[in-house]
């Protein structure tokens, strides 16, 4: 076996500076690519109102388009939620926090980054056990054109789970930081 394969297989490779920097790029390619994806779902919903609007005003509406379009709208908002995390464009109250001393400031942020993992967690695991219950037991909205729910609850999945692991690292990387 070479010596770069054998580094990888021990796990020795991923260590260290290096191993964060690229667990860190990995997890931003990922973001940003949900943040675009949700980008053009927004599009899609444009769409597919105008769709629905022109069908109904002929009197011809197509069944369960609302419903996907809501579904579309839910996907796209937790697509893009780890990429809000990672660049810190969410909303958030800071006047408390500018008010508290410098040291009182990082103690504070870190009880907010602990607070954003602690919830994070428990989202994403109430997320992924709620999409597996939907695929194992075919879940749908009902109506004439009934539609899966497993395929909206795995995306809430995905994106809580990159959340919490975009928070993970903001708490890392803020914890570490000298003042």
């Amino acid at each position: 076996m070479d010596r770069s394969r054998a580094v990888f297989l021990s796990g020795r490779g991923a260590s260290g500076r290096n191993g964060r920097i690229l667990v860190k790029k990995i997890i931003s390619t990922i973001n940003r690519f949900f943040a675009e994806l949700s980008g053009w779902m927004l599009s899609l919903i444009v769409l597919l109102l105008l769709i629905n609007f022109i069908t109904r005003f002929f009197g011809v509406g197509v069944q369960g388009l609302l419903e996907l379009t809501t579904f579309v709208f839910v996907a796209g908002i937790y697509m893009g939620l780890a990429h809000c995390e990672e660049t810190d464009e969410h909303i958030k109250v800071e006047f408390i926090i500018a008010r508290v001393p410098l040291k009182g400031q990082k103690i504070l942020n870190i009880v907010n980054y602990v607070i954003a993992v602690g919830i994070g967690a428990v989202l994403a695991y109430t997320a992924g056990v709620s999409a597996l219950e939907a695929y194992t037991s075919g879940e749908s909205v009902p109506g004439t054109s009934p539609l899966p729910v497993f395929p909206v609850k795995f995306v809430i999945f995905l994106g809580l789970t990159f959340f919490f692991f975009q928070a993970i690292l903001h708490l890392r990387d803020f914890a570490g930081k000298k003042r």
